[in-house]
């Protein structure tokens, strides 16, 4: 990524650099000077209507800190002048430098569209980013650069404003087509089928297919406006359809899709828009999604997709290519995962933290960061964390440490639950319960091959008997099932436990 400057309307590029913005440890802010001038430029280095559409609250928020202030945002003669070489970089719009009139058109918070500007201007290169919690809107990082406080950037959910005109105009149309009943809108762009821009690979298409099925069968009849890459009989799913939107004026689908009970459709600019006036429900398509995210948008993936299927097919779904124990002596079996996952679906666990001592190459990793906030996986062999990535590209909340954990100090942050699957002999086994122990409150702890290796029932169960951990559950296989690939191929009790620290 090129860091830009924009200095007397000239574009410089000024380095390459892996993050775009300031870590919140350098505390670089705007200077005061910037602020005491109290004249502003909002701008973008992207745009898309999405693009403009995350920041569209700021204008609001500078004109309540700074009453007294001027808020400007580029007119197309500047974006063109600035960004011209970037003109065809932008989707289908003829002219995607226009998409901050779709945004900007009739808010009462912007003094001036203007053609040009003398000294700096603070784009959305100048941000402050936190490298622990990577989906700060973009938004609050733009304006903690402007040296705003949490309190002042708190309600940063994009907003649109409508003219009387645009109003009427669009209320006839609802009118006309839905009547006075609830409707919803939808939208599937060509990246409902496409190729992801993180990853390169193909969207999960069959997937995707059953997301949009899933919540559409959740709207039972409600009407939708809708834009369609496709006719919408080339579609595997059907819905009520109400209007055809291809040829209506953006700023009216705009304003109808505000009025929708829900709108649904793929990750897309025009729905990140409306998260303020309607329900958002959008087929994810980037991975993770960094500061893009739209706090009161609702992305669906396969970690949400529970709230719309039934909890077997969520689990079902959930397991999918992950490999039994009967095929690799690394992992647990899938009876143990399906049982790991009936335990921890709770929402109470959501928040929860989750250390992994000996994470292998990532399967079992992979639904722990479906269950959990945080997953801190360990293990000696960065070989291993290099196949768990892969495996788990989608997944933002793993954090992989390459640690020797019985030569090396615990120094973690404070864990919820500590899954204990390394080193499978006694004295190791004590180890791990004591570090956990010793370094977390009261933590949640989960055994794998309990039944299988004779020394960690010995462990385990002297510390059940001691009175120091409580036994909640038995996980996987029972006494007596067989495993060929395994040391000891005999389970002499369950494969796995769960227990409380008292």
């Amino acid at each position: 990524m090129i860091f830009w400057r924009i200095v007397n309307n000239q574009l410089h590029p000024v380095q390459e650099t892996d993050n775009l913005g300031f870590e919140e440890s350098e505390g670089l802010r705007i200077p005061d000077e910037y602020l005491d001038k109290q004249e502003f430029m909002v701008m973008r280095t992207a745009h898309g209507i999405g693009d403009w559409g995350i920041i569209s609250a700021m204008p609001r928020l500078l004109k309540e800190k700074y009453p007294n202030c001027k808020v400007y945002v580029p007119s197309v003669n500047l974006l063109e002048k600035l960004f011209g070489q970037m003109k065809d970089s932008w989707g289908t719009w003829d002219n995607p430098f226009k998409n901050v009139h779709y945004i900007f058109d009739n808010n009462p918070y912007v003094d001036k569209f203007v053609d040009e500007v003398d000294g700096e201007i603070f784009h959305d290169h100048y941000r402050v980013y936190d490298k622990d919690k990577i989906d700060i809107p973009l938004t609050k990082q733009m304006l903690k650069f402007w040296q705003f406080t949490e309190e002042e950037y708190g309600d940063c959910t994009p907003e649109l404003y409508f003219s009387d005109e645009e109003r009427q105009k669009g209320d006839e149309v609802i009118k006309q087509y839905a009547g006075d009943e609830e409707f919803g809108g939808l939208l599937i762009t060509s990246r409902f089928e496409g190729v992801s821009k993180s990853t390169g690979e193909n969207y999960d298409i069959e997937g995707n297919i059953k997301l949009m099925t899933a919540v559409l069968e959740k709207c039972g009849d409600l009407p939708f406006f809708y834009y369609t890459h496709k006719k919408p009989n080339e579609y595997p799913f059907s819905f009520n359809k109400c209007l055809d939107m291809r040829h209506m004026d953006s700023r009216i689908q705009l304003y109808v899709r505000s009025k929708a009970k829900l709108n649904i459709g793929t990750h897309c600019g025009f729905l990140d828009c409306l998260s303020r006036y309607s329900k958002i429900f959008q087929i994810q398509r980037v991975f993770p999604l960094n500061h893009n995210v739209v706090e009161k948008s609702v992305y669906l993936n396969r970690d949400n997709y529970k709230h719309l299927i039934s909890d077997d097919e969520y689990k079902v779904n959930l397991l999918k290519g992950l490999p039994d124990k009967t095929e690799s002596k690394t992992t647990t079996s899938l009876k143990w995962k399906s049982d790991f996952i009936d335990y921890f679906r709770d929402e109470k666990y959501r928040e929860m933290k989750i250390l992994e001592i000996g994470s292998s190459n990532g399967s079992s990793t992979r639904i722990l960061s479906f269950l959990f906030k945080e997953v801190t996986a360990i293990d000696t062999l960065s070989e291993r964390h290099i196949r768990s990535s892969k495996l788990n590209y989608d997944r933002d909340n793993i954090e992989y440490l390459v640690m020797d954990v019985y030569r090396q100090t615990w120094d973690f942050k404070p864990m919820d639950v500590v899954f204990i699957d390394c080193v499978h002999d006694y004295s190791h086994v004590r180890s791990d319960i004591d570090n956990t122990i010793s370094s977390f409150d009261k933590p949640i702890i989960v055994f794998d091959d309990y039944g299988l290796f004779p020394e960690v029932k010995r462990a385990v169960d002297e510390y059940i008997e001691g009175g120091v951990l409580e036994l909640k559950t038995y996980l996987g296989m029972p006494a007596g099932t067989f495993y060929a690939k395994t040391q000891h191929k005999i389970l002499q009790d369950w494969e796995g436990l769960i227990c409380q620290v008292k």
